[in-house]
């Protein structure tokens, strides 16, 4: 069990209040200022600053945030794990839209043949709610699409795929040979702030000049399959990786629009805790997933 000390260290990281950590983690004030202050001198640093009713984390105490963040995690897992019987293998992770829906299913299939004992727990969520999955101990790790904050997250490159526009054929032909200023005028179909298609879309756009808010009418769709469809329907365009719109570009239902001045590649990400004592058994698992892969 993680010591108090730290569960209330842990509190005042989150509220940045004594008052409201107290709340929390149910004790008195005065407690949570003993706590903080034994860590502080166990540790020999200041872990918090002042600045009139505003508490900062120092350095140190950022380091030090990482580093329980991380234990508290791998004495959530222990238990699970020590909880499982020996022939069995439990993996709880989690995955962006695209990637859980369109290049995990096969891999997780193979997964099961290789190993019938094994129990799969897949959430499929953006990027924001995994990462938070990952930081609460829900999941073990996450395959994320788009960006994240690498000095707050191991991770490993999983793959690289193209990051693509697409369109019905009667506006892939009004805009064939056209830059990306010329769809500016279309309905523009994207996923909800969060999602990693999104962030990714955004950080182009920006390089750009240009913002989602650019294009002359938005619409929100939190699932890409209902975006497809859309699309096809010559309803409006969209932007999604290569692998979501494949099925349908084969099939010669949607189209990826050949702009002039677009060619986006984007990193496939296997995401972890910083400083987990189980880092072993999360790239051992990878490893599995990219030979499956290739």
């Amino acid at each position: 069990m993680l010591d108090f000390r730290f569960i209330t260290f842990l509190a005042v990281c989150e509220k940045m209040s004594f008052t409201k950590a107290a709340e929390m983690i149910n004790i008195t004030q005065p407690a949570v200022s003993q706590h903080i202050r034994a860590l502080e001198e166990q540790f020999g640093k200041k872990l918090f600053t002042i600045i009139g009713r505003q508490i900062y984390l120092t350095k140190e105490g950022e380091e030090l945030r990482k580093f329980v963040q991380s234990l508290k995690v791998d004495i959530n897992r222990f238990g699970r794990y020590f909880d499982q019987k020996k022939e069995e293998e439990n993996v709880s992770f989690g995955a962006t839209l695209s990637i859980g829906e369109f290049t995990l299913p096969k891999v997780i299939a193979q997964l099961m043949r290789n190993n019938p004992n094994r129990h799969i727990k897949l959430h499929v969520d953006n990027t924001t709610h995994l990462l938070t999955m990952i930081d609460k101990g829900e999941i073990d790790f996450a395959f994320i699409e788009g960006s994240f904050n690498k000095r707050e997250y191991n991770y490993r490159l999983y793959s690289m795929e193209r990051f693509i526009p697409i369109a019905s054929h009667e506006c892939m032909m009004r805009h064939k040979g056209d830059s990306l200023v010329d769809l500016l005028n279309e309905r523009l179909l994207i996923r909800e702030k969060g999602s990693g298609t999104r962030a990714v879309l955004e950080q182009i756009l920006e390089e750009k000049g240009l913002t989602v808010e650019s294009f002359s009418h938005i619409d929100e769709i939190g699932n890409l399959n209902v975006i497809k469809e859309l699309v096809k329907e010559n309803l409006g365009i969209s932007f999604m990786y290569e692998t979501a719109a494949r099925d349908l570009i084969e099939k010669g239902l949607l189209y990826e629009l050949p702009l002039k001045d677009f060619s986006a590649v984007r990193e496939f990400n296997f995401v972890y805790s910083l400083n987990s004592q189980y880092e072993e058994t999360f790239l051992k698992f990878l490893e599995e997933c990219k030979n499956i892969l290739t």
